[in-house]
């Protein structure tokens, strides 16, 4: 009886350690390493600790285990970043610091027309702007998400098949006046085209928001953050768990948008990048 005992310890503790140790076995994410302005810059490193961390500044990045003590740092780098040197902080049993460069990386411009009702998304007025400023933080909230569980499995498959109308990083102008540039993808469709979940991932937002429209935000874990936004319906709940593949909503125009259309967003590490970098025919 005490031997079965010993053993049933022994196997517990083998359990908890494979347990804790497979959150940090993560599925890689074969990217290209792309350090320029809404890029990822992928850096490689080796560590004998079972969790190593890595910080750019305070904030969490994105750590793999490629195999033995082999791990990568995926960071995405902000389309407003300044060009130049910049340093990754990775902690385990000691402290090392990795250097990468951003380069330039020039993008084209879009001028879109908004007419009628639309023009509200130009020159917001003062009820506009309350629900606006009432917006910003529950979708700030949700971009910082960082999650140290394994949700995704590799690269993405695309959430819809029609073809890109604007590509990411356009220097956008509404009206003939500038905007911020594009941090998505923009996918035509017809409304009530069905969206699919393009990774597994937890769903973490689902709302109607002033120039989003219905949105929902995926969490694939590690500050990496999925956005579907302008939708026609949401069809997936709060804190679900959904599947690749799995339909999440249909295409719409809602919010600030001209058409119905998918905007596709990915973030990490609360940064805007390329979603085509995710994808499993990668490019730019």
């Amino acid at each position: 009886m005490e031997k079965f005992i010993l053993k049933l310890k022994k196997l517990k503790i083998i359990s908890l350690f494979l347990l804790l140790f497979s959150s940090v076995i993560l599925a890689n994410i074969t990217i290209k390493n792309t350090p320029i302005p809404g890029g990822v810059a992928v850096l490689d490193f080796e560590s004998n600790h079972s969790n190593p961390k890595a910080f750019y500044r305070t904030i969490p990045l994105y750590v793999q285990h490629i195999e033995n003590n082999h791990w990568q740092v995926l960071m995405g780098i902000p389309l407003l970043e300044k060009l130049g040197k910049k340093s990754i902080t990775v902690q385990g049993f000691s402290t090392q610091t990795l250097d990468f460069e951003v380069k330039k990386h020039n993008y084209t411009e879009q001028h879109i027309t908004l007419k009628g009702k639309k023009k509200k998304y130009v020159n917001p007025n003062l009820a506009h702007m309350k629900r606006i400023n009432q917006e910003r933080p529950i979708l700030s909230k949700a971009r910082v998400v960082f999650s140290t569980q394994t949700l995704s499995n590799g690269l993405f498959s695309r959430p819809v098949d029609g073809v890109t109308t604007s590509p990411f990083g356009l220097k956008r102008f509404y009206n003939k006046q500038a905007r911020r540039p594009h941090t998505g993808l923009d996918y035509a469709g017809d409304t009530g085209t069905p969206i699919k979940a393009p990774a597994d991932g937890k769903v973490i937002l689902i709302g109607e928001y002033f120039f989003n429209g219905r949105a929902i935000f995926l969490d694939h874990g590690q500050g990496l953050i999925s956005i579907y936004i302008h939708l026609n319906k949401h069809l997936v709940k709060q804190g679900q768990l959904v599947k690749k593949g799995e339909i999440i909503g249909e295409i719409g125009q809602s919010g600030r948008a001209t058409g119905p259309h998918l905007h596709w967003g990915v973030y990490l590490n609360r940064t805007a990048v390329n979603p085509n970098l995710f994808l499993d025919k990668q490019g730019l």
